[in-house]
């Protein structure tokens, strides 16, 4: 599944009000904790983080000690646990790099997961246990779970997919341009390690977002600090495939050929990147409408658009130019170019109408 996937089943359980314990595996630097957060700001959870890694398992099972008559023990819950009066009523307690933690720390964890309690300790009635980690051929530290506490969980396998990084996380939180342009070309390189553990920097969509910070500051690649920066973010050969890509002016080429200096170029890199350009402006455009008539201006960018799209090379590209345009608001979208009067658009229409009718 993607990391959509995963956060749908997540939003499934708070939304019905199920409190199974979920268990989420994938690859380092996925965003797997990150989506939890979000999650729980989205609903008004306080997510309390655990780091079960950097644990030990007194932290999570608790203190047992004498009484002051030394005639019974008292069990002392710990304070990193979920407190109603502390939290609030609506939390999520995050157990996360529960495969790279030791076995002690996860039979500690066990009861907290089967009986949603530790000790005397209960977990509050609003309380959602959700658990992260790397898989085997994660090549990252791994210790298998026993096998009565993974049947405690609903486990869910996630996988890269760069469009769902780029929609979900990339274009919402501002990514460089760079790194966007770079990774719709190559998406393969949005994660690169591999199992056989000879590198150690490597590139994943966690280190791809450290470039873009970096970029955010100082987007010149002549600048050693910034290339070394880079280098240490995804290793040294990502790194110089990305500068060789940035060294071309693919500004100047997507501009020239919007104002038809330049023909549509043959590379498919350049085509995915002048298509790019082309839906997040119409994306920008359908987003600031706020009533169902779009202002004259408005509705001649987007004619605009539509005729660029039509200047690309192939019809296959144009197709898929169209339905990527579609996406940011059909009912407009498909208002604005059954209103252009342009013989090149009703040709294209003529041939290609079924997908406007199924978008």
């Amino acid at each position: 599944m993607t990391l959509r996937d995963f956060r749908n089943c997540i939003e499934f359980n708070l939304e019905h009000g199920i409190r199974h314990a979920v268990l989420g595996l994938g690859a380092p630097g996925l965003g797997k904790s990150q989506v939890i957060q979000q999650i729980g700001e989205k609903y008004g959870y306080k997510v309390i983080d655990l780091r079960l890694a950097q644990m030990s398992e007194v932290e999570i099972g608790g203190l047992i000690y004498p009484n002051e008559d030394r005639t019974k023990t008292v069990w002392l819950a710990p304070d990193i646990l979920p407190d109603e009066e502390r939290d609030g009523k609506k939390t999520i307690l995050l157990l996360d790099e529960i495969t790279s933690c030791s076995k002690r720390v996860q039979v500690a964890a066990y009861q907290l997961v089967l009986d949603r309690r530790v000790g005397q300790y209960r977990l509050p009635e609003g309380t959602f246990v959700i658990a992260l980690g790397n898989r085997e051929d994660d090549d990252g530290v791994y210790v298998r779970l026993a096998a009565p506490l993974a049947d405690r969980f609903e486990i869910h396998n996630i996988d890269v997919d760069f469009e769902i990084w780029k929609e979900d996380y990339a274009i919402p939180s501002g990514v460089h341009r760079n790194v966007l342009r770079y990774l719709s070309c190559y998406p393969e390189s949005l994660h690169t390690q591999k199992n056989s553990g000879e590198e150690m920097v490597f590139a994943t969509p966690r280190s791809w977002s450290r470039v873009s910070d970096i970029l955010n500051c100082s987007d010149d690649m002549s600048n050693p600090a910034v290339r070394y920066k880079i280098i240490g973010n995804i290793g040294d050969v990502e790194a110089h495939k990305f500068f060789q890509f940035c060294e071309k002016d693919y500004e100047k080429m997507i501009d020239d050929f919007i104002h038809e200096r330049i023909i549509a170029p043959t590379d498919p890199a350049e085509l995915e990147m002048i298509i790019d350009h082309l839906s997040a402006q119409a994306v920008a455009i359908c987003g600031r409408t706020t009533s169902p008539k779009l202002k004259k201006s408005d509705c001649k960018k987007l004619k605009d658009i539509m005729l660029c799209v039509l200047r690309l090379n192939s019809t296959e590209f144009v197709t898929y130019a169209m339905k990527r345009i579609l996406a940011s608001d059909p009912d407009i979208i498909r208002s604005v170019i059954y209103e252009m009067d342009d013989p090149r658009m009703e040709k294209y229409l003529d041939r290609m109408d079924r997908i406007f009718v199924c978008a």
